[in-house]
């Protein structure tokens, strides 16, 4: 992601074995010198040293790479730290394939590109068709919430990948904008789709959401086909090609062409083989998919997964912490998660202020936490482990709420 701290890209390649990035600083490459063949852009970009060993010193850890691999993904390791998801060209195709006959797109469709190529759900949703099919993508011209829906009307696009949050926000307006009348399928993925979100959507504009389910590790897993099931509590039924079970006390487990082919560094036999088992626990109604829980604590921030350990680790290295917890919170509409940080500090050498401005330089706007409690003392259960149902019912002092609610 573009807007990626520097602090924060060094961190993650460090932990992934990465050694360089080749950043370009414009929105697109200008053009090079008159006649000078291959040299359009090179201006542009910059080839930027990131781990120790890339400048000499040669203590940057390694990662052995699967042969085959075209792309390394990157997700969040139960840890904190950040892995890679090593994914060969067979599998972008496959999971391109599944998902073009699934949700019956064709060559006549533009697709309106309002999420991040930089994320999973936009590399396979947009980026790949459009390299491998050449499918037209219609990016918005201008920034803010109704961008993505001018540009639609004015280039004519017909399919638009989205996310639940910008779905409710348009579902709750007074008087929301008009639905160009070229799209004529709106996807929902990256979070859990609200039944009242999808009922809402559907009754204002007259159009059903197809909630659409899946995984950096594994591409499509489910498709909702019909447009309803977002209001029964599920996600559809499996993607072509794929198979899903479910085994250990509901654990969704995924089969398919398009499974990744391992971790940096390799973890455990979660993923490999044509074989993904993932964190999501659920069980089958009526031949759909229901999600019930997850098997980790990830928070979901607007469809992006976010890592407590993670924020803690960060958070760890700010003088005057001496002990922090990071959990969800309800959102403004309490459908909505936010990432809560409870620290433990000596009264008065800290302040919320000093926690956000620390966070925004070493994380992505999305992980920095947006209620901030400051204790004496984490609460613990009588075995001396952090009492997260205590952290949980706590409730932050105005003034700090109001200052980490700042960024949406």
């Amino acid at each position: 992601d573009r807007r990626t701290p520097p602090a924060e890209r060094r961190r993650v390649a460090g932990e992934v074995g990465a050694r360089w990035a080749l950043v370009c600083g414009a929105p697109w490459p200008g053009e090079g010198s008159p006649g000078a063949p291959g040299a359009a852009g090179r201006g542009d970009w910059e080839l930027v040293p990131l781990a120790p060993e890339a400048e000499g010193d040669g203590d940057a850890e390694t990662h052995q790479v699967p042969p085959g691999t075209a792309i390394i993904k990157l997700s969040s390791g139960s840890t904190g730290a950040a892995r890679g998801i090593a994914t060969p060209m067979e599998a972008l195709l496959a999971d391109d394939r599944a998902l073009t006959a699934t949700m019956g797109i064709t060559p006549q469709d533009r697709l309106l590109s309002a999420i991040p190529f930089s994320h999973s759900y936009g590399l396979s949703s947009l980026v790949v068709p459009a390299l491998t099919r050449g499918t037209l993508l219609v990016l918005p011209g201008e920034e803010g919430p109704f961008g993505p829906l001018a540009a639609a009307a004015h280039a004519g696009a017909t399919v638009f990948p989205t996310v639940p949050a910008y779905l409710g926000g348009l579902a709750r307006l007074a008087d929301p904008p008009p639905l160009p009348p070229s799209l004529r399928l709106v996807l929902s993925a990256g979070a859990p789709l609200p039944p009242e979100t999808s009922r809402r959507f559907r009754e204002r504009y007259g159009q059903p959401v197809h909630v659409f389910y899946g995984a950096s590790e594994s591409g499509g897993i489910c498709y909702d086909r019909e447009g309803s099931a977002a209001e029964r509590g599920t996600v559809g039924t499996p993607v072509e090609g794929v198979s899903v079970t479910l085994e250990e006390e509901g654990r969704v487990v995924v089969r398919s062409p398009a499974v990744a082919l391992g971790y940096l560094p390799g973890e455990g036999r979660r993923l490999g083989g044509g074989r993904y088992a993932t964190d999501d626990l659920a069980c089958w109604r009526d031949g759909e998919l229901a999600l019930v829980g997850r098997l980790n604590d990830l928070i979901n921030v607007k469809g992006r997964k976010v890592n407590p350990k993670e924020v803690e680790r960060v958070l760890s290295d700010l003088g005057a912490v001496d002990e922090v917890h990071v959990l969800p919170a309800p959102g403004g509409d309490q459908r909505e998660q936010i990432v809560r940080a409870v620290i433990a500090c000596r009264p008065g050498t800290l302040h919320a202020e000093d926690v956000l401005s620390w966070c925004r330089e070493h994380l992505a706007d999305h992980k920095v936490p947006r209620s901030v409690i400051l204790v004496d003392d984490l609460p613990r259960t009588d075995r001396g482990k952090v009492d997260r149902a205590a952290l949980a019912s706590l409730v932050p002092r105005e003034r700090l709420e109001r200052a980490a609610g700042t960024g949406g």
